[in-house]
C-alpha cells in the first residue's frame, strides 16, 4: 500500500493510469520501500482497469490529435507535457512510453503487464502514421496506415497470424481498391476488387471454407449515397462447384432470378 501511495496518478478518460517520473526512479522507490522484486500480479489486476476488452489499451488516444484526440497532457506544474514520458503499472513494469509535443502524442508504444508491446504508434511525415497493435503474446492483430487520420490501409490477425480482414481506400480515401476477409483457416471467404476505377465497378466473390466459389457479381459503388451497390448478373454455386442459379440486380434490387 505504501508502494502505491508513494505514487501519483493521472486521470485519462474517466479511468486511473499510473505514472512515473522514471522507470530508474520508480525502481529506487520499490528498493527503498524493500521491495525486492517487481509485482506481476499487481500488474496483472490493475491492467484489467486500463484494457478495453475489444479494442486494447486506447486511452491514451484521445491525447493523439493526429487520430482525433481532442485532449492534452500537462505536467506536474500545469504546462503542456513535451519529451519523452513514461508511465508505470504498480508493480513497476512500463505501461506507456511516449514523446509529447505541446501535450499531444507522436510516437508512442503501450505495454502489457510482462513487458509485452500491447501497441505502436508513430508519424511518418505531416500526412501519414501508422500503428500497430498486438495481442498478448506478441502476435500482430492489427496494422493500420493513416491518411490526416483517417485509415487508407487497415489490416486484421487472427491469435494464429494468418491475415483475417484487409481493406485500402484510394487516395483520397472516398472509395475501396480492394476489400477481402479471410476465413480461420486462411483460406479466402469474400473479396471484393475495382476493376474500372472510371465507373466506380468492382468484382465480388464469396467462397466457402474449403475454397469453393459459392458466387460472385458485379457491385458499383454510388459516390453520392456512399453506397456499394449490386449490379447486372450474378452466378450462384453448389458445393460441387456447379452453376445452380443466376439473379439480376438493377441499382442494388433484386430484379429477376434464374434456376439452372
Amino acid at each position: 500500500m505504501k508502494r502505491l501511495q508513494s505514487l501519483f496518478f493521472l486521470i485519462t478518460l474517466g479511468q486511473v493510469v499510473v505514472v512515473g517520473q522514471s522507470f530508474q526512479k520508480n525502481l529506487e522507490m520499490a528498493t527503498a520501500l524493500q521491495v525486492k522484486a517487481l509485482n506481476p500480479v499487481a500488474d496483472s489486476l490493475f491492467y484489467i482497469t486500463v484494457v478495453d476488452p475489444q479494442y486494447g489499451i486506447n486511452i491514451y488516444e484521445n491525447l493523439n490529435y493526429r487520430l482525433g484526440g481532442d485532449s492534452s497532457r500537462t505536467d506536474k506544474k500545469g504546462y503542456a507535457a513535451r519529451g519523452w514520458i513514461e508511465d508505470y503499472y504498480p508493480g513497476g513494469s512500463v505501461l506507456h512510453r511516449g514523446y509529447y509535443t505541446g501535450g499531444h502524442l507522436k510516437v508512442y508504444k503501450n505495454h502489457y503487464p510482462d513487458g509485452t508491446i500491447e501497441r505502436s504508434y508513430r508519424t511518418m511525415d505531416n500526412y501519414r502514421s501508422s500503428m500497430e497493435i498486438f495481442y498478448a503474446d506478441g502476435t500482430l492483430k492489427s496494422r493500420v496506415l493513416y491518411s490526416e487520420g483517417v485509415p487508407m490501409k487497415w489490416e486484421d490477425f487472427y491469435p494464429s497470424g494468418k491475415l483475417e480482414y484487409t481493406e485500402e481506400f484510394n487516395k483520397t480515401l472516398d472509395y475501396y481498391l480492394a476489400k477481402k476477409s479471410f476465413h480461420t483457416n486462411g483460406k479466402l471467404d469474400e473479396s471484393l476488387l475495382l476493376v474500372k476505377e472510371s465507373k466506380h465497378l468492382y468484382e465480388s466473390k464469396k467462397f466457402s471454407d474449403s475454397g469453393m466459389l459459392e458466387k460472385k457479381g458485379k457491385v458499383v459503388f454510388n459516390e453520392s449515397e456512399f453506397d456499394y451497390r449490386k449490379i447486372g448478373k450474378w452466378s450462384i454455386y453448389d458445393t460441387a462447384g456447379r452453376l445452380v442459379k443466376e439473379e439480376f440486380y438493377v441499382d442494388g434490387v433484386l430484379d429477376k432470378e434464374k434456376s439452372l
